[in-house]
C-alpha cells in the first residue's frame, strides 16, 4: 500500500511538471521544423498545448462531460495543425491571407493558428498588401518589439507598404512606440522603423528621442533624419535641442558634423534668430573651462572666420562652427538688435566675440551703440579682429571729444615706471596694464598717448603689440637629420666621417639631432657595407663620438655578408677599440634621445656585429679567440636590465631586449658557424653551460634563449645535449627553473621528438597550464607517434581540464589543414576524433576546424561531422567552413544532413545565412535525393526559416 500511494504521489508530481511537456514538444518541433516556437504574446503554441494537456487531465480523473470532450478534441486538433501543418501549405495559407484588403477578426485567428515560428510572422507581414492588417494586430501582442534582441517582423511590413502606405505606417508605429515608450531597448524597434517612413516617421522619432535623450541609437536615427529632410524645420530644431545638449553628446557624436551642416544650411529670415539661440543655448552647456581653451587656441580672430577641423573631436567645435556659420549668413540682411538679443545666452567670453562679429558686420547698428561697445569693451576684455573695424568707424565718423576722453577713461590711469619695473623684474605684471598693452594696437594715437611710456616698456618684454594674432596650431613632425643619407653617399667614407664629426646641434633647428645623423650614417653604411669596411679604425678615428661609431657599427652590421674575409679582422679592431673608449664623450643633446652619453651603446653594438659576422659566415679573420672573450665578458655583465621595462612575464621578450642574453644570442651564432665549419670551440659550449646555475629572472631569461634552442644543441653535439639536458630541464635544474624551461622550449622552439619523450610529465604541465604552443607540440608529439602520446592517452590526460579536447580538436585542424600531411597522420587524427566524439562529446566544439583538413577523406569527414554535429546540437567552430566542405562534396544523405544540423543549431544569423547559401546550392545538386528523408528535412527548415521559398 505504501509503495502504490508513493507512485501516485510521484505521478501527481510528473503531471505538474508543466516544463517536461513543454521542452518534449519543443524538441519534437525544433526537430520537424528546425525552428523554435513562439512562446509568448497572442501566439503561444506551446502553452496552448499545455493548457489542453492540463485540461484533460482534470477531465479524465475528474469526470467530463460530451461537449466539454467534443471541444477538447477540436482544440487538440487544431493544435496539431498549427504546429505540425507541411511547410508548403501553411505559406499558401499565410499568402492567400496577406492579399485580403480587408481582413476581419475571424481573419486574425486564422492567421495565429497558422504562426508557429518568428519566420512565418515575417513572411507574412513581408506578403501583406494594406495597413489594415496592421490596424487589427497592433491591438495584438504578434507585432510587439521581441524581447531578446533577435529581428522584428514588423520590418517586414514597414518595406513592403512604405512607399505607398506611409502615414497609415506611422500611425500603427507611433501606437508601439507608445506603448513600450519606458523600454529603451523595445523603443529602438519603432524607431528605427519611423526612420524608414521619413516625414511621415517624424512624430515617432521626436516622441523615442525626448524619451531617451541619451540613447546613441536613437539620436542616430533622429540625426540620419534630419540629413535626410533639412527643410523640416520645426524637426530640425527639436533634435538640435537634443543631441547637440552637451550632456548627450558622447552618445550622438557621430554625425554631428553633417547635422550642423544640415542644420545651417536651412537658416533663414524665418528660423534663423531662433536657431543662433539653440546653438546659444547649447554652447552654454559646454563647461567653461573648454571653452576658455577653444577661445585661447583662437587668440584674437573673429568668430566669422571660425571653422572646424576634420581632425577635432568634441561638442564645442561643431557648435561655434555652426554659430560661425549662421551669423554669416543672417549678418548682412537680419537686424542687429535681433542678432545680439538672440547671442545673449552665449557664455560672457563667446558672447563678446559674437556681438563684436555682428557690429562690425552689420548694416544697421548704429554709431552710439558701437561707440558705447567699444567704451565699454575697453575696460573688461582684450582687442579681438572685429574690435578694429568699429574702431575705425567711429574714428571715422564721429569727432575725437565723442571718443577720446571716454576710451581713455576705460584704458584707466597708468602705473609709475617704477612700478612696471620691479613688477617685470619679478615677473608678475597686472592684467589691467597689459589689457592696455594690447590695445595700443588698435586705437588711435591720442588715445593711448598717456600709455606710451608704460606700452614702450612692456614691449621691450614682450615685443610690440599686435593686432592680428594667427591662430595656435598644435605642430607634429619626426626627427630629422642635418645630412641627409643621400648627402653622404655622395662622398668618400673619410669626407662623410669627418662632415659629421663637425656637424654640432643648435637651438634654431627643430627636430635635428646627432641621433638622426648617426641614424643617416647608419643607412648609408648599410647601403655600401664594402666600402665602409676597408678602413674601419680610421673612419671611426674621424667620427670619434659613440652615438656615431655605434650607428657605424650597426650599419656594417646591417650588411654584414658584404664584408670581404680580409676586412672582418679589421672590423673586430674596431670593436676591441671601441672597448677602451678612446674618446672623451662630448654633449649633443639634452638626453639619450638625442646622443648616447656613454660608451656603452657602442659596445653592445660590437656584440651585434659580432652575431652578424658569425650568421653570414663572413668569420673574425683570426680574431676568433678574442671575439670569445668579447662575449664570455658580456655574458657576466648582468647588472644592466632589460630595455623592455613592462614587467611582462614573457622571458624572451625581455630577454632579447637585455645585453647579458643578446651576447648569449651571439654565442650560438658563433657556435653555429664553427659547427659549419667542423670545430666546435669548448670555449662557447662553456659560457652556455655555466649560465644554467643562474636563478630568478636572469636564469629564465638565460634559459629563453637556450631552451628554444634544443634541437640546435643536439646537431651541434648530442653528447652536449645529453650532458646539459639535467641542468637545463631536469632534477639538477635550479628549483622551478626545469619547468621553465620547458615553457619557453615549446613556446618558441620547434617540436623534438626528444624533448617531447623524455620530459613528457614537463610538457602535460605546460599544456594543463595553457602555455602558448604547448598542445600543439603536445599534439603534434600524437601525431608523430611519440611515446606516451597516442590518441588514447592524449584524450584521458585532456580531458582532466576544461576545455582542453575542444582546444585540442582546433589544434589539430590547423596544425593539418593544407595538402601536405602525411596520410598516416589523418588516421591517427581521425581515430583521436573518433574517441573524443564517444567518450568526450561535451568538448567537441573546436572540431569545426577539422573542415579544412583534406587528409581525411570526405566519406570518414561526414561520419565523424555528423556525429559531432548530432551531440554538439549543431554548434561548432567554423561553421561556415564546415558548411562549405560539405557542400563541396558529391551530395548524399550525409551531407545534406550535416548542413541540416547546422543551420538548426548556429545562434548567430549572419553565420546562418552564410551556412544557408550552401545548403541551397547542395538542394539544387541533389536531384537524386528528392525522396530521401535528408533531403525533404532540409528543404523544410530552410522553408521554416525563410532561407528559400
Amino acid at each position: 500500500m505504501q509503495h502504490l500511494f508513493a507512485t501516485v504521489d510521484a505521478l501527481e508530481f510528473f503531471h505538474k511538471q508543466e516544463a517536461v511537456h513543454q521542452r518534449r514538444l519543443i524538441a519534437v518541433i525544433v526537430d520537424r521544423t528546425g525552428t523554435h516556437p513562439l512562446t509568448a504574446g497572442d501566439v503561444a503554441p506551446i502553452t496552448s498545448y499545455q493548457q489542453i494537456l492540463s485540461r484533460l487531465d482534470r477531465g479524465l480523473h475528474s469526470g467530463i462531460t460530451i461537449g466539454a470532450a467534443r471541444t477538447l478534441w477540436h482544440e487538440c486538433a487544431s493544435i496539431l495543425k498549427q504546429l505540425f501543418t507541411p511547410p508548403e501549405i501553411r505559406i499558401a495559407e499565410l499568402d492567400e491571407l496577406a492579399r485580403l484588403q480587408a481582413p476581419r477578426l475571424q481573419d486574425v485567428e486564422k492567421l495565429k493558428s497558422l504562426i508557429v515560428s518568428p519566420y512565418h510572422l515575417r513572411r507574412f507581414l513581408g506578403e501583406i498588401e494594406h495597413p489594415a492588417w496592421l490596424d487589427l494586430l497592433v491591438g495584438t501582442h504578434l507585432l510587439d518589439p521581441p524581447a531578446d534582441n533577435q529581428g522584428w517582423p514588423m520590418f517586414s511590413a514597414v518595406d513592403k507598404l512604405k512607399e505607398i502606405y506611409a502615414p497609415e505606417l506611422s500611425g500603427v508605429i507611433e501606437k508601439i512606440a507608445r506603448k513600450f515608450i519606458n523600454n529603451e531597448s523595445a523603443t529602438w524597434y519603432p524607431a528605427r522603423a519611423a526612420l524608414d517612413l521619413g516625414r511621415e516617421g517624424h512624430a515617432t522619432l521626436q516622441l523615442c528621442l525626448k524619451k531617451h535623450p541619451q540613447s546613441p541609437a536613437i539620436s542616430t536615427f533622429a540625426v540620419s533624419a534630419c540629413e535626410k529632410h533639412p527643410d523640416s524645420a520645426a524637426f530640425l530644431e527639436f533634435v538640435a535641442n537634443v543631441v547637440l545638449n552637451h550632456r548627450n553628446w558622447e552618445n550622438s557624436q557621430v554625425y554631428l558634423k553633417n547635422f550642423m551642416s544640415s542644420f545651417c544650411s536651412g537658416v533663414s529670415q524665418i528660423n534663423g534668430l531662433k536657431r543662433i539661440k539653440i546653438l546659444a543655448y547649447r554652447v552654454s552647456d559646454v563647461p567653461g573651462d573648454e571653452i576658455s581653451h577653444a577661445l585661447f587656441v583662437m587668440q584674437n580672430a573673429s568668430l566669422g572666420e571660425y571653422s572646424t577641423d576634420d581632425s577635432e573631436r568634441g561638442i564645442l567645435s561643431t557648435l561655434l562652427g555652426g554659430l560661425a556659420s549662421c551669423l554669416k549668413a543672417l549678418v548682412a540682411t537680419s537686424a542687429s538688435s535681433g542678432l545680439l538679443a538672440s547671442v545673449n545666452p552665449l557664455p560672457e567670453l563667446v558672447r563678446e566675440r559674437a556681438r563684436a562679429f555682428i557690429l562690425a558686420n552689420s548694416r544697421d547698428a548704429g554709431i552710439e551703440l558701437i561707440n558705447q561697445e567699444i567704451t565699454s569693451v575697453i575696460a573688461k576684455r582684450d582687442p579681438l579682429a572685429d574690435d578694429d573695424v568699429l574702431i575705425q568707424r567711429v574714428v571715422d565718423e564721429c569727432s575725437e571729444d565723442s571718443y577720446v576722453s571716454a576710451w581713455q577713461a576705460a584704458l584707466s590711469t597708468p602705473p609709475e615706471l617704477r612700478t612696471l619695473g620691479a613688477s617685470l623684474a619679478e615677473g608678475h605684471v597686472n592684467e589691467e596694464w597689459l589689457r592696455a598693452y594690447h590695445w595700443s594696437a588698435f586705437l588711435p594715437a591720442q588715445v593711448y598717448a598717456p600709455w606710451a611710456n608704460t606700452v614702450a616698456v612692456i614691449s621691450g618684454s614682450f615685443g610690440p603689440p599686435v593686432k592680428n594674432k594667427d591662430p595656435i596650431q598644435a605642430s607634429f613632425g619626426y626627427g630629422r637629420s642635418p645630412i641627409t643619407s643621400e648627402e653622404l653617399s655622395a662622398m668618400s667614407p673619410q669626407e662623410a666621417a669627418q662632415l659629421i664629426a663637425n656637424w654640432s646641434p643648435s637651438d634654431a633647428e627643430w627636430l635635428v639631432s646627432a641621433r638622426e645623423l648617426g641614424r643617416a650614417l647608419e643607412s648609408t653604411v648599410s647601403s655600401n657595407c664594402e666600402k665602409w669596411a676597408r678602413d674601419p679604425v680610421l673612419i671611426a678615428s674621424q667620427l670619434r663620438h659613440p652615438t656615431y661609431v655605434a650607428h657605424y657599427l650597426h650599419g656594417l652590421a646591417n650588411s654584414a655578408s658584404e664584408i670581404e674575409a680580409e676586412a672582418a679582422g679589421k672590423v673586430v679592431d674596431l670593436i676591441e677599440l671601441t672597448r677602451t673608449h678612446p674618446w672623451p664623450v662630448v654633449v649633443l643633446g639634452k638626453d639619450n634621445f638625442d646622443y648616447d652619453p656613454t660608451w656603452r651603446p657602442t659596445e653592445h653594438a660590437g656584440v651585434s656585429l659580432i652575431k652578424a659576422l658569425a650568421q653570414s659566415g663572413v668569420g673574425f679573420g683570426g680574431r676568433d679567440e678574442y671575439v670569445w672573450s668579447i662575449l664570455a665578458d658580456e655574458v657576466e655583465k648582468r647588472s644592466e636590465a632589460s630595455s623592455i621595462t613592462s614587467g611582462a612575464v614573457d622571458y624572451l621578450e625581455t630577454a632579447i631586449n637585455r645585453p647579458f642574453t643578446r651576447a648569449l644570442e651571439a654565442a650560438f651564432s658563433v657556435i653555429s658557424m664553427e659547427r659549419k665549419k667542423g670545430d666546435v670551440r669548448t670555449d662557447g659550449l662553456r659560457i652556455i653551460e655555466s649560465l644554467l646555475t643562474l636563478t630568478g629572472r636572469d636564469g629564465a631569461e638565460a634559459r629563453a634563449i637556450i631552451a628554444p634552442k634544443v634541437r640546435f644543441i643536439a646537431y651541434v653535439s648530442s653528447d652536449w645535449l645529453e650532458d646539459i639536458a639535467p641542468k637545463l630541464f631536469g632534477h639538477e635544474a635550479p628549483s622551478e627553473m626545469g619547468q621553465t624551461a620547458i615553457d619557453l622550449a615549446l613556446r618558441w622552439g620547434q617540436p623534438y621528438e626528444w624533448l617531447l619523450e623524455n620530459y613528457r610529465e614537463l610538457v602535460k604541465d605546460s599544456v594543463h597550464r595553457g602555455v602558448h604552443n604547448a598542445l600543439d607540440h603536445y599534439m603534434i608529439a600524437m601525431l608523430c607517434g611519440v611515446q606516451g602520446y597516442n590518441p588514447r592517452e592524449n584524450l584521458s590526460f585532456l580531458s582532466k581540464t576544461p576545455g582542453k579536447i575542444s582546444e585540442a580538436g582546433k589544434t589539430l585542424g590547423l596544425v593539418l589543414r593544407g595538402e601536405d600531411a602525411p596520410d598516416e597522420y589523418g588516421g591517427i587524427a581521425a581515430e583521436f576524433w573518433k574517441i573524443a566524439v564517444k567518450e568526450h562529446p561535451k568538448e567537441l566544439f573546436g572540431f569545426g576546424w577539422m573542415a579544412e583538413v583534406k587528409v581525411i577523406s570526405d566519406g570518414a569527414w561526414n561520419d565523424l561531422m555528423l556525429s559531432t554535429l548530432g551531440v554538439t546540437r549543431g554548434n561548432v567552430d567554423l561553421p561556415q567552413s564546415v558548411a562549405e566542405r560539405a557542400a563541396g562534396q558529391e551530395q548524399s544523405e550525409q551531407t545534406l544532413a550535416i548542413l541540416d544540423s547546422l543551420i538548426r543549431g548556429l545562434r548567430e544569423e549572419w553565420d546562418r545565412r552564410e551556412v544557408a547559401a550552401y545548403a541551397r546550392s547542395s538542394l539544387f545538386s541533389a536531384d537524386s535525393l528528392v525522396e530521401t528523408a535528408n533531403y525533404r528535412r532540409l528543404r523544410n527548415t530552410l522553408v521554416e526559416r525563410g532561407l528559400i521559398d
